[in-house]
Formats: C-alpha cells, sequence, structure tokens
C-alpha cells in the first residue's frame, strides 16, 4: 500500500488547510523542495502536491515550485487548477508523473478521457467531498453528486486511481475514512487512496486492513504526530 505524502502549496509556502478552509491556513515552510527531499529520503516513492492557488485561479500558479520540487528526483502527483489538456501537457511536460483531476472529474468527463488517452496510467482523479457530496474549485463549490457516481463516471473514463478525501475530516486529526473509502472502491470498481484526518500510525493500519490503494499524510507528519518512515513499514508489513 502506498503512503503518499502531502505538500500543498500557497504562495510558494508549505500550508495546511483545516477541512478546506483556506482562511484557516497554517504556513509550515517557504522551502517545499527541502520537505520533498525529506520525504524522498524516509522512502517515499511519491508526494502529492496540490497547487492550491491553481485551485483557485483554474490554471497552474505554482509552477516554479513544482519543478523544485520535481528536482529533487521524488515522483510527483499534481493537482489543482488542471483544467484544460495545455495545463495536463504543461506539469507533464515540466516532470510530473501523475496528474490528479477533481474538478475537471465533475465538470468535463471529457478532458479526463482525453487525458488518459493522451497519458494512459498517469491520471488519477481528485474526488473530494462532504456528507457524501461531491466539492469543487478548491472545496468551495458543491455540486450536489454523490462520490460513488463521480467514481464510476472517472473510471469509465480511463482513470486508474481514486483519491477520496473526505473535506470535514480534513486537518482535523479525526481519524482516517477508511471504511467510507474501502466502500467506495468496492462500489465503483477502481482503486482508492484515501485522504484526510489521517492522525497516526493506526490509521495507516485501518487503510491497509480495509485493502484501499494507499492513504495521503499531511499534517500529521507536519506537527509530528507520525513519522514516515514508521507510516511506510506499517503499509509494507
Amino acid at each position: 500500500m502506498l503512503v503518499i505524502p502531502a505538500i500543498d502549496l500557497m504562495d510558494g509556502k508549505v500550508v495546511r488547510l483545516s477541512r478546506g478552509d483556506f482562511a484557516t491556513r497554517t504556513i509550515y515552510s517557504d522551502r517545499p523542495a527541502a520537505f520533498a527531499e525529506a520525504f524522498r529520503k524516509a522512502g517515499a516513492r511519491r508526494v502529492h502536491v496540490v497547487d492550491l492557488d491553481g485551485a483557485r485561479a483554474g490554471h497552474p500558479v505554482n509552477t516554479e515550485v513544482v519543478r523544485a520540487i520535481v528536482a529533487t528526483g521524488v515522483e510527483v502527483e499534481l493537482g489543482g487548477g488542471l483544467r484544460s489538456v495545455e495545463a495536463v501537457e504543461q506539469v507533464i511536460a515540466m516532470g510530473v508523473r501523475f496528474v490528479v483531476l477533481g474538478t475537471a472529474a465533475v465538470e468535463r468527463l471529457d478532458l479526463v478521457a482525453e487525458a488518459c488517452r493522451r497519458f494512459p496510467g498517469r491520471v488519477v482523479a481528485g474526488i473530494d467531498a462532504r456528507d457524501g457530496e461531491v466539492k469543487v474549485a478548491g472545496w468551495e463549490q458543491g455540486t450536489g453528486l454523490p462520490a460513488v457516481d463521480v467514481a464510476r463516471r472517472v473510471a469509465g473514463a480511463g482513470v486508474t486511481l481514486v483519491e477520496y478525501t473526505d473535506v470535514a475530516r480534513d486537518g482535523m486529526f479525526s481519524g482516517v475514512d477508511a471504511a467510507g473509502a474501502a466502500q467506495l472502491q468496492i462500489q465503483a470498481g477502481v482503486p482508492v487512496v484515501a485522504s484526510g484526518g489521517v492522525a497516526s500510525l493506526a490509521d495507516v493500519g485501518a487503510c491497509k486492513a480495509a485493502g484501499l490503494a494507499g492513504v495521503i499524510v499531511g499534517k500529521a507528519l507536519y506537527e509530528k504526530r507520525m513519522d514516515l518512515a514508521e507510516a511506510l513499514a506499517v503499509a509494507e508489513g
């Protein structure tokens, strides 16, 4: 099972939000690439990078920072503002290994299908939900759609991995929704990575026990509630 450390970017800095609220940001560093390098040295194969400015703007914003993260040699999956084929091409040309399509997964299924055709195996769908309703545009807009419907649609378009975030748990240390993510995996028939609320090694173990493809860990690492190397050992054990 994958354990994927997260790096959220705003104004070129590493930040974390609580429940996706942009007004709650905590700044951890102005050197994102240094975090990526530390995660790589701890054994992470992949990092999950979110361009929060891009998510709001609708196009990639923190591109130079992303280039610096890519230069560390760790595999990068990038989300935030990827709402056109041109934007997907732009970041893949920068060395990004996987693209995470969130808003596009809801509003532009044609884009998802085209990206999957052009870059097979490199397109991930980010499905972010609060109380079962999928949220888009940096979690600021509701869609009225249940997560399972969106997951089935993107799987049909060619996506081979879904990253599911329970927005209400994100950054709150309330425990990951491993059971909900596992149910989504079964109902949609696509591998799922869980995100949101991870607080301890027990959450990593719960995701592994649930048969999930992976778990994304963010604030728990920054607040030193969890050691990445230990989390990787739980996932591989």
